[in-house]
């Protein structure tokens, strides 16, 4: 498990988690927000770990003492971890909370409870939670973290400590791949221009084999163009069955929508994520308007958010690839319209 000291970007916030270690002023709850993947997480165990070492150095932890290796080995019998039971973090999970946190810590200091997805409590859980956060036991800290704080009632809000993760910039990113993944140069660089600001999505792009990813996005595209609802609906149906999946093959295909539309306006190869697939860009760009792209984009994103939001994984790509599909025909049928206009009017 990395240190804080470790932690790859989001200076500011890691600053702000040492100093209150070695100050001894440690709030008894946290709220660390930022899009998926950019280190919410890894910060929040990291944090933990200092909170639970047996002697931390300027607030962060030794990584040596028997708390270290403990938490590092999963089982220390202080820190706690609620993740959502199926798709929410139900009522009966607080109320083991809730019993757990009023009992003296097994090892004689603090408890730590971290809550990951937070914001997909339930309402009951969610109010219940709240109880707890008003009238804090003084040996426990919360940490929740969230990608969606805009879900979690206000008073949970302001009852944590804030801490906004902003998403990395390509450099931390390379940085990032190149420490945890071995992952450098260009393939390093196209990785990273692709991952959104997100490290951890960079890591799954580098897992998932990109070349055949990207190779896979193209044969998608080349359905939507040709129209094969059949095969269209059997892409669905495969890239459904993993929600989290589903959102990364969206963003991928919004990338390669992304580089089609500024290579149509610029044909500059600099500013193209995808640029050893020139030719592919090149004689895509010239079927589509700039337009046409750009609703596709829009409707892409509207899928995107509908995922984001729990919305029914196999329908929304249906209806995702679908709507790609029949704005495909109205384009076809408007292009028709204006050569055939065209020619009549000797234009």
């Amino acid at each position: 498990m990395q240190q804080l000291k470790d932690i790859i970007g989001h200076s500011q916030n890691i600053r702000t988690l040492l100093k209150a270690v070695k100050d001894s002023k440690v709030a008894h709850a946290y709220l660390f927000i930022g899009p998926e993947g950019v280190g919410k997480t890894t910060t929040g165990a990291a944090f933990a770990r200092a909170l639970l070492c047996e002697n931390p150095a300027d607030g962060d932890s030794c990584g040596t003492c028997r708390h270290c290796r403990q938490v590092d080995g999963g089982n220390h019998p202080d820190l706690h971890q609620i993740t959502p039971a199926g798709a929410v973090i139900k009522l009966e999970q607080i109320h083991q909370l809730q019993k757990n946190v009023y009992y003296r810590s097994y090892q004689g200091g603090r408890q730590v409870y971290i809550i990951k997805k937070c914001d997909v409590m339930t309402a009951e859980a969610a109010n219940s939670l709240l109880k707890t956060l008003e009238e804090p036991p003084g040996n426990a800290v919360f940490i929740l973290i969230s990608s969606r704080p805009y879900a979690l009632l206000p008073t949970i809000l302001s009852r944590c400590q804030q801490f906004w993760f902003k998403p990395m910039s390509v450099n931390q990113i390379v940085e990032g791949l190149t420490f945890l993944a071995g992952v450098s140069g260009k393939q390093g660089q196209m990785i990273a221009s692709m991952a959104g600001g997100s490290l951890g999505r960079a890591l799954a792009l580098h897992r998932g084999d990109i070349q055949s990813r990207r190779k896979r996005v193209l044969k998608i595209f080349e359905r939507i163009a040709s129209g094969n609802i059949v095969e269209l609906l059997r892409e669905s149906a495969d890239l459904s069955a993993d929600r989290g999946m589903a959102v990364q093959w969206i963003e991928l295909i919004q990338l390669w929508l992304r580089d089609l539309l500024i290579w149509k306006l610029t044909g500059d190869k600099t500013l193209v994520i995808n640029s050893d697939m020139v030719e592919e860009l090149d004689k895509w760009a010239r079927e589509y308007n700039s337009r046409r792209l750009v609703d596709m984009m829009e409707e892409i994103e509207r899928a995107r958010a509908r995922l984001e939001a729990r919305g029914n994984t196999r329908l929304v790509l249906d209806a995702l690839f679908l709507s790609c599909r029949d704005q495909q025909d109205n384009f076809i049928r408007v292009n028709e319209k204006q050569v055939a206009w065209s020619k009549n009017t000797g234009l």
